[in-house]
């Protein structure tokens, strides 16, 4: 928990880091309200799960136009703004009176979620250039930690209020009321600039390898997200009152790993801590494969571990290749990674009905296996580079 630390003692970076948690909270609540919504229209699984779909349109449409927003008006002033548009946003969510009205806030929301995210991965990657700290793993510990407490309260505070709407309210206005007086520490803050835009498409190529790991990771993140209580279900067998701590156990694990991954990336470097993060990731899938649930549960727990800190690095890494604006590289690895986060358990879902979960959770191992190759070269690469 070594970047906590920073994060308590300073509200300069407090402030930039609680965004992620503003971030993840809304998100969860969403989440939460899942099958309110369904309820509400009359519409199955099935087509909820269709609907999503509709929110990874809209952020692979934003990806383009977020990033020369923020080269116009300012990273700072930009997280701010994309946290009000995603906060507006959520509330479309429940106000859609139909099937297509669905799609439709669906999609608005997913351009103002990636919006969102690329805005505070950029300021965070900025803070790091101009402050020579390390606090981009960090950041990512709060939206995992929000995301636990979104998830922990949101079904209680709905089954308590009993209208979605002012559930909403009281939350968007807690977050913005925190965010009115925490803007200071980042509004101002802009990032570099790049003459020529001729300049970024020539260095595009390292940005591939990065987003492809980014992903995979989240292709995976994703699947565990939708599918590891039924697995736990339908697979191992677990009592039904314990079906949810595979997602709690590894939850846990991702804050507690990004606390801690910012002091190991500054000592291992970025694809050094990939490849060992995937290695520990691909232990986990082994022992989540492994038909006994003293072998099982432990081992979301793992994998949670090696996850925490591989898309913090990727977003590191994409900040900071040569010739490209960070707004830039951030915007080319969110639009690969959220659609893999959003498409992934889909895809993963399609393999389970035509098979079984255990193959969908066999294929995510070999899928994680990816990561560590492309990270393991890279990283054999740059001492090459070294030596040279």
């Amino acid at each position: 928990m070594v970047s906590l630390k920073l994060f308590i003692q300073s509200k300069r970076y407090f402030a930039s880091a609680f965004l992620y948690a503003c971030f993840s909270l809304i998100f969860s609540t969403w989440v939460t309200y899942i099958p309110h919504i369904s309820d509400k229209l009359g519409i199955t699984e099935g087509r909820i799960g269709k609907a999503i779909f509709f929110s990874g349109f809209g952020a692979f449409f934003m990806i383009r136009i977020a990033r020369r927003v923020v080269d116009r008006i300012g990273v700072g002033r930009y997280a701010f703004y994309a946290l009000l548009g995603y906060s507006a946003s959520f509330f479309l969510l429940f106000l859609a009176w139909n099937y297509t009205a669905l799609c439709a806030a669906l999609f608005i929301f997913g351009m103002a979620g990636a919006s969102y995210g690329i805005s505070i991965n950029s300021l965070t990657a900025t803070i790091e250039k101009q402050d020579g700290v390390y606090v981009m793993s960090g950041s990512h510990g709060f939206w995992s930690m929000g995301g636990m407490i979104g998830s922990a309260t949101g079904s209680f505070l709905a089954a308590l209020v009993h209208n979605p709407i002012l559930h909403i309210s009281l939350l968007i206005s807690a977050i913005l009321a925190i965010h009115i007086s925490l803007r200071k520490e980042y509004y101002h803050r802009r990032g570099e600039h790049h003459e020529e835009e001729k300049t970024q498409q020539a260095n595009l190529k390292p940005l591939f390898i990065i987003a492809l790991i980014g992903l995979v990771v989240m292709v995976s993140e994703g699947a565990i997200a939708d599918w590891s209580a039924l697995y736990l279900k339908k697979i191992i067998h677990l009592d039904l009152k314990y079906i949810g701590f595979g997602y709690s156990a590894f939850s846990l694990a991702m804050m507690i790993g990004r606390f801690t991954g910012d002091n190991l990336s500054k000592k291992l470097g970025s694809w050094l801590l990939i490849t060992y993060a995937s290695l520990i990731a691909i232990a986990g899938f082994a022992m989540v494969l492994f038909l006994r649930p003293a072998i099982s549960l432990p081992g979301f727990f793992v994998i949670g571990l090696g996850f925490s800190v591989i898309v913090p690095e990727v977003y590191r890494l994409a900040s900071k290749v040569e010739g490209v604006k960070t707004a830039y590289g951030v915007a080319f690895v969110a639009a690969t990674s959220n659609i893999g986060f959003l498409v992934g358990p889909v895809l993963l879902g399609f393999v389970a009905e035509m098979r079984s979960l255990h193959l969908s959770f066999m294929v995510l191992n070999i899928w994680v296996s990816l990561s560590f190759i492309f990270a393991f070269l890279k990283y054999r690469n740059s001492l090459r580079l070294v030596k040279v």
